[in-house]
């Protein structure tokens, strides 16, 4: 929630244009009890000192609810109620809690607190006191009385201290947890600085913010926001009318299908639901129906198709961009379970959505890519407006549109391999499809990532699908295409060499080729044993330089020099230890980058390409005298030899010049295919998950502190990593694994399957 990414209105402004309705008539009691609550000790008004937060709570929930109550016609007459939440989480693991929030009283059983909850100390807050529920909330209220922790100026502008930062933080941490639980297009959020409220107003493409309202000298205006809101309706409030709580009736249904799933899908399928049936009204991921378009190719799909969802098993933390959630959703039609990928496309001329995409791969025969099974833009269309309230003379925002999309597959994700083996198959078949697409579709995925490739079964084989293709063009696309955006698309950590230091470069086959190589990378320094686990400080280096670092230059983010010098070295910048198919097939993809990047010419691209560069003037040409050259005489003879082999050092029989190997799939091909013809691989080498390599290493951010796990594509394995770095530095010790006493058998898959050491839906 920082520059550019907000604006500021003026209040009116802000109430003309996200809040609809007409101006409602404030009494003059409401007006008299709003001063009072805002002059109140807790305002900060006492001489000398600042009042306590906890004390302008009650004042608030009464308020609020008052001119709610006031702007639906009466008291009483509003579904919405204010509560003070803050100190009572919805549960033990997680102690976050809003200072207030409106809920709808219907919710009234899953905000209410259980009778042994801790009652507050100050007495007022009891009539006003629920549970913090990130599922049910319909506006958050965050409470500042510190100067120094005040986020927003009077103007709506964005105050530098560092406390005022944390706080910020603290509220686009909440909105997007928010975003993430519920079916939202828009939320709500007030900010209160002592007598002074800035409101909020956030979407998937910005944050618009409200000059502060003096709540002491212009209670009508506190007052008239909360009668309008009383009075608006669920879509008004930012709620998507195509979700809706499931019926009872319809949750038993998934339930008893859900009961007769067996393999590694029904990990999922529970994971997705367990929560909703175990926690009923509590439930931090209720069970939603959401509805999908159809897919215009199958007659037998008439209007749009229902599917439940509960928990996401993917979910994107960040509070803008696409947003993207994927779930194990249960369709309704058919009784079975399929995967629902929702998310917010963005809205750009002669843009295509993600389900055209599919249906486009389809029909041209691409192979190993998800089955589509429905999808569209969602009806009634969403769309964002936030983007309406820049100034775009200085900054030109997207607007996003909501999009759904189901798939059949439900696959595992590719960290869940279960050996270097199978994920070599796995890897094997996502280059296919990508090879498949590019050939018969001409079709660019442009996110080569950990996250779009998933891990399906044919009988007990594993095999690779590429998903995710809302980023695609087609090469004509690309080719009419300026490279100057500062939001490149693709995942951070797997951008190749060159689009991390010039991201002026027009995008290339190689750069999604050279993808793959990195997730090779990303999992050899993850989950198997090499030379820097032992080293800590060195491995933390080596992932920084290699995965994360970023920093600004002018309007680009350019990442470490590190990953090219790696790749024209031919160095992976570890040795693997004991699994010498795996570490061969590193080698092998590494001398393939070498050979590639020989070919590249840096200078060019410097000049060209890079994000201080200007572009070169018009080159003009002239004669010049050429100079005598007179080197030292036990120089000359060498000097004269070396100035006449020049020309043809690189055309001399029988040595073979260097190739631009990622311009094509061949040489990827060639080594995977190498690779799978051994049959004697080390079936356990993989570290379980818990033993992650990455887990204590010192947390990577950004320059400007913001975190760098974000590349542009959401990406749910990468997050989680960089979580559990921050939650365990404390905890865990510097511990070295002996690679070589977890490979214990040495054997073909034939042969461990046989003796039940390995099941292709092993969990």
């Amino acid at each position: 929630m920082e520059d550019p990414q907000v604006t500021q209105l003026s209040y009116a402004q802000f109430l003309a244009m996200c809040v609809p309705g007409e101006t409602i008539k404030i009494s003059d009691k409401l007006e008299a009890d709003c001063r009072t609550v805002f002059n109140s000790a807790a305002s900060g008004k006492r001489e000398n000192q600042v009042g306590r937060e906890e004390e302008l709570y009650p004042g608030i929930c009464y308020m609020v609810k008052q001119a709610m109550d006031h702007g639906a016609g009466g008291p009483g007459l509003s579904e919405l109620i204010a509560k003070d939440t803050a100190h009572w989480p919805e549960s033990g693991s997680d102690r976050r809690c809003f200072d207030c929030s409106i809920y709808n009283e219907s919710d009234e059983d899953a905000y209410t607190l259980d009778d042994e909850q801790e009652q507050p100390k100050i007495k007022d807050r009891a009539p006003y006191i629920g549970r913090t529920l990130f599922s049910r909330a319909v506006m958050p209220f965050e409470v500042k009385n510190d100067p120094k922790k005040r986020p927003f100026g009077d103007s709506g502008e964005l105050l530098q201290t560092q406390e005022a930062r944390m706080t910020r933080g603290q509220i686009a941490e909440y909105a997007a947890e928010i975003l993430s639980r519920q079916h939202r297009s828009h939320l709500f959020f007030a900010s209160v600085f002592q007598y002074k409220v800035n409101f909020l107003y956030i979407d998937r493409v910005s944050t618009v913010i409200s000059e502060s309202i003096d709540c002491q000298k212009q209670p009508k205006e506190f007052l008239q926001f909360f009668c309008r809101l009383g009075s608006m309706t669920r879509e008004q409030l930012g709620y998507d009318p195509t979700a809706t709580p499931a019926s009872i009736k319809e949750i038993e249904v998934m339930r008893q299908r859900a009961l007769r799933m067996d393999g590694y899908q029904k990990t999922y399928v529970d994971s997705a639901i367990s929560d909703a049936l175990e926690q009923k009204e509590k439930s931090l991921w209720p069970i939603y129906k959401l509805l999908v378009p159809p897919n215009i190719k199958d007659p037998q799909q008439i209007g749009p198709q229902a599917f439940l969802v509960g928990k996401p098993r993917s979910c994107s933390s960040s509070l803008t961009g696409r947003s993207t959630k994927g779930f194990v959703a249960y369709d309704v039609r058919k009784d079975e379970f399929v995967f629902l990928k929702d998310s917010w496309r963005a809205d750009i001329p002669r843009g295509r959505s993600e389900s055209d995409v599919y249906l486009m791969l389809q029909a041209a025969k691409v192979d190993n890519i998800a089955t589509f099974r429905c999808g569209g833009d969602v009806e009634p269309r969403q769309r964002t407006k936030s983007q309406k309230y820049f100034n775009t003379e200085t900054v030109d925002f997207i607007a996003r549109i909501h999009h759904r999309l189901v798939i059949e597959e439900i696959g595992k994700p590719l960290d869940d391999y279960e050996s270097a083996h199978e994920l070599t198959q796995v890897m094997y078949g996502a280059l296919k499809g990508h090879w498949s697409a590019y050939k018969n579709a001409e079709v660019l995925h442009r996110d080569i990532s950990d996250g779009n490739i998933l891990i399906t079964y044919q009988g007990d084989e594993p095999r690779g699908i590429l998903i995710d293709w809302d980023l695609c063009k087609t090469m004509g696309e690309i080719a009419e295409q300026k490279a100057s955006n500062t939001n490149r698309s693709g995942t951070w950590p797997f951008l190749s060499a060159l689009r991390i230091l010039y991201p002026r470069k027009p995008y290339e086959v190689a750069d999604d080729i050279e993808s793959f190589v990195h997730i090779y990378l990303w999992f050899a320094a993850r989950f198997h044993g090499h030379t820097l686990t032992g080293n800590r400080d060195n491995f933390a280096t080596y992932v920084n330089d290699m995965f994360f670092q970023c920093c600004k230059e002018q309007d680009f983010y350019v990442g470490s020099s590190r990953k090219l010098s790696q790749l024209q070295a031919g160095n992976a910048g570890f040795a693997l230890t004991g699994n010498t198919n795996l570490a061969s097939l590193i080698d092998e993809l590494m001398k393939v980058c070498k050979e590639h990047y020989a070919c590249v010419d840096i200078k060019s691209m410097n000049e060209h390409y890079a994000p201080t560069c200007r572009p070169p003037a018009e080159q003009q040409t002239a004669k010049v005298k050429v100079p005598k050259l007179s080197p030292p005489p036990e120089f000359a003879e060498a000097f004269a030899a070396n100035v006449a082999e020049t020309a043809s050092a690189h055309t001399v029989a029988g040595v073979p010049s260097p190739q631009r190997t990622l311009d094509n799939h061949g040489a990827l091909f060639r080594a995977l295919g190498l690779a799978l013809k051994n049959d004697i691989w080390v079936i356990n080498d993989k570290l379980p998950k818990e033993k992650d390599n990455f887990v204590g290493l010192p947390a990577v951010t950004m320059t400007e502190g913001r975190s760098i796990v974000l590349g542009t594509s959401e990406n749910t394995s990468k997050r989680k990593a960089v979580e559990d770095n921050r939650k365990t530095t404390k905890k865990r010790k510097d511990s070295k694994t002996d690679s070589g006493s977890r490979q214990q058998t040495h054997m073909t898959r034939s042969q461990a399957r046989a003796q039940g050491g390995l099941h292709p839906v092993q969990e």
